[in-house]
């Protein structure tokens, strides 16, 4: 799990997203409103399908191209029970959040680094 998340505001420009992905080196973040609270997940697929339907990255945001549906585990999920979720909706990451907050994120990579670090 990644302790430390990069959350896009919800209005935030699909360019800058490309922008933040790019110097954070990430593939997706979790977009929030002013509050802070939650709206939505966006990723480098979600940008990719959307250049590619002619959108244009300078007049779209964030929250309109990004999958409204957030899948979350609390921090007692099991890695075999996250990673068998991930697999069943068929997505790459999963928000950690705890009492409602976002304590972390467990991404597919975070699995790939686990495996690497095993003496298989």
């Amino acid at each position: 799990m990644s302790p430390v998340v990069c959350t896009i505001p919800r209005t935030t420009l699909v360019c800058e997203v490309e922008g933040i992905f790019v110097a954070k080196q990430i593939s997706g973040a979790p977009i929030v409103d002013n509050a802070g609270k939650i709206v939505g997940i966006i990723t480098k697929s979600d940008i990719v399908r959307f250049d590619f339907t002619g959108g244009d990255p300078a007049e779209a945001a964030a929250w309109e191209i990004a999958s409204p549906s957030v899948i979350t585990v609390p921090p007692s999920c099991t890695l075999k029970s996250a990673a068998q979720l991930m697999l069943d909706k068929h997505i790459h990451r999963l928000l950690v959040t705890n009492d409602g907050e976002m304590v972390g994120l467990v991404s597919a990579l975070d699995f790939v680094r686990l495996v690497a670090q095993e003496n298989v």
